[in-house]
């Protein structure tokens, strides 16, 4: 399957499999265990005996805020290896940071009281980006510790798999192996007659496919989804209020002025991401018509 050259289109207002929300619920269940199995093998190249998802999983290790690392997908292969699947569309700089919490804490959470360090699961880190990490290299990249003297691997428990989605749809030139299927399908950057070929190509994908449909037609899914995405909106501006404002920001915080200025900005990130106008304004207590105005700024 040829692909025809073409910058990488970010993931905007649209749901697709490239929001995390999605992401997880569907691969984040042992019904469609299947399709887990099926993406795992085709990106680390491997046969992939039993499969067993754990889901909704948070390491014991908190945040300064008491909040817990939530992994996305977190799946147990063959009782040997442990996985976290992890999908960022973002760059918020901290993939170092968050890589190295998740990794250690998946391995030291997989020690029983009383066990030896011998005793813990290998751990694999997958990350799907879309943004480029780095600069040179491929599109996917495998990082473990390695001795400066003779690049000797040092320690084989904890590998990380880097996979940068505009790298790939910017590189590659013609779609033929599953690893390829698989990340032509996740970097959402398909026309509809390159899926329909994608499709019979693999069927897996095409299953997944379907489910994403339901997924994306459900009004309950959606209004989890929607409540986790203005949560998550709070909290950023929240934090880049303080950031920039310093200690001023808690000060102005309870002013009328500080207060529309913030939900403003709120309304501003759920028109990006294509909230209806009627739900902002309920959400936001802003006016029908000062969304509209901000819809035709953005515009």
């Amino acid at each position: 399957m040829k692909l025809a050259k073409r910058k990488y289109k970010p993931l905007q207002g649209e749901y697709d499999i490239r929001r995390d929300d999605v992401f997880k619920i569907v691969f984040g269940s042992n019904e469609r265990s299947e399709y887990l199995k099926a993406f795992l093998e085709s990106i680390l190249h491997k046969k992939i005996t039993n499969i067993v998802v754990r889901n909704d999983v948070a390491l014991d290790k908190v945040h300064a805020d008491n909040k817990l690392m939530r992994l996305d997908i977190l799946a147990e292969i063959d009782g040997k290896e442990k996985i976290n699947i992890e999908m960022q569309n973002k760059n918020e700089y901290n993939i170092v940071n968050r890589n190295d919490g998740y990794a250690s804490g998946i391995y030291y959470n997989s020690l029983q009281i009383g066990d030896k360090y011998l005793n813990g699961t290998k751990t694999v880190v997958i990350w799907i980006l879309g943004y480029n990490c780095f600069k040179d290299g491929n599109y996917h990249e495998i990082i473990k510790q390695r001795r400066e003297y003779n690049n000797e691997v040092f320690s084989p428990n904890i590998t990380t798999h880097i996979f940068q989605l505009p790298k790939f749809i910017e590189n590659v030139e013609e779609i033929r192996t599953e690893e390829e299927q698989w990340l032509a399908y996740l970097s959402g950057n398909l026309n509809k007659e390159e899926m329909e070929e994608l499709f019979k190509m693999n069927r897996s994908i095409e299953e997944i496919n379907k489910i994403v449909d339901i997924v994306m037609t459900d009004d309950d899914v959606w209004d989890a989804i929607n409540d986790r995405i203005l949560a998550q909106d709070l909290e950023r501006l929240k934090m880049e209020r303080a950031y920039e404002n310093g200690e001023k920001a808690g000060k102005e915080c309870g002013k009328e002025e500080g207060k529309k200025e913030n939900s403003i900005k709120i309304a501003k990130e759920m028109l990006k991401d294509g909230f209806e106008i009627e739900k902002i304004a309920k959400l936001t207590g802003l006016e029908e018509n000062k969304v509209i105005e901000l819809k035709k700024e953005l515009d």
